[in-house]
């Protein structure tokens, strides 16, 4: 146990007997002006002890033992015990206290009837433990809340870098395949894709770690990647469009880059190795981030197929929980459109 913890449950325990002893010393079994150093001092000392002794028998034995187990029977039980105990107590303390002090004349009252005066202080008691096992209740209901967000913040950042991790590792194998088929033939290309590739990997590295980035940023890497795609295949294409200072948006760093992947492998990846024009159209409606891809299907493939796609819905329900829409869409061209658009 730390320095720290002790200190704090020392004054913790002071505090409950001060204020303990406050409450036994204000309701006095005595008169006044026979308060001192005396007996009477030394009984409701002892009362108080016996008080503060139950209170932690109650907190740190009943409570996690019984309450907390469900075991409600026995718990019931010996609170009745304590309960009972401590009215026990009280009647010997008047008891002993009279034969050598005034009795005020409200406690004469209260001793005549002593059914009524058990039960007063006993729904006090009960009363008082009652508060104080909802105020444990409420304290271990609070932790118990946040280690559960705590655990479902780590579960979600988990699972999100998970799928992040998986975006493009076929990517990256392509590119270096190729690159090592470039390095004889030409060393100039070779390098600005090493390059370039190296900025990718940075960012992968670094920037995805964050849990926002600036949409321009990742509008780069996408371009970045493009150009990597346009080096290896002169014949591919690509135009990206941008509309309403969308740049200096947050958003979830490679959030589009599946789509981006899983459209140049379909456009290029074909029989005869052509590739087909891509555009990439961002724009800012009201709160509506709209992200437009728009290529030449060389085979009507459903959407829904796509495992890039299964992963980026993985993504979008943990990030944006009801406020995405993942659509697609062909014409009589043979032109797919695939349309992300998220609420922020």
């Amino acid at each position: 146990m730390s320095v720290k913890i002790l200190l704090y449950t020392l004054l913790k325990q002071i505090g409950i007997f001060l204020v303990v002893s406050f409450l036994v010393f204000r309701g006095t079994f005595v008169e006044s002006d026979s308060l001192g150093l005396n007996l009477s001092t030394g009984v409701s000392l002892l009362l108080s002890v016996i008080l503060w002794g139950i209170i932690n028998l109650h907190t740190y034995w009943l409570i996690p033992g019984y309450l907390f187990q469900r075991r409600y029977k026995k718990y019931i039980i010996y609170l009745s015990c304590l309960v009972g105990f401590m009215l026990t107590a009280m009647v010997g303390a008047i008891c002993f206290l009279g034969q050598y002090y005034v009795i005020p004349e409200q406690m004469q009252r209260l001793n005549s009837d002593l059914p009524f005066f058990l039960l007063i202080n006993a729904l006090a008691l009960i009363l008082y433990f009652l508060a104080f096992s909802f105020t444990i209740f409420l304290h271990r209901w609070v932790a118990y809340q946040q280690r559960l967000n705590e655990l479902e913040n780590i579960s979600i950042q988990t699972d999100l870098n998970h799928l992040k991790d998986q975006l493009q590792p076929e990517f990256f194998s392509r590119i270096l395949n190729k690159v090592r088929t470039l390095l004889g033939e030409d060393g100039e290309k070779a390098s600005l894709l090493i390059f370039k590739l190296s900025r990718l990997l940075r960012y992968q590295l670094y920037e995805s770690e964050r849990q926002q980035v600036l949409l321009g940023d990742d509008i780069d890497l996408m371009t970045d990647y493009m150009k990597l795609e346009k080096l290896c295949n002169p014949e591919f294409n690509f135009e990206v469009n941008i509309l309403n200072e969308v740049r200096y948006i947050q958003v979830p760093p490679l959030l589009f880059m599946p789509v981006i992947e899983y459209v140049i492998r379909t456009t290029v990846c074909g029989e005869n190795g052509k590739g087909e024009n891509i555009r990439i159209d961002f724009q800012m409606e009201e709160n509506q981030l709209r992200f437009i891809c728009t290529y030449c299907l060389r085979k009507k493939e459903s959407l829904q197929v796509a495992p890039a796609f299964d992963k980026l819905r993985q993504r979008l329900d943990l990030l944006y929980p009801g406020g995405y829409q993942l659509k697609s869409g062909y014409n009589d061209e043979a032109l797919c459109t695939i349309g992300l658009m998220l609420e922020l």
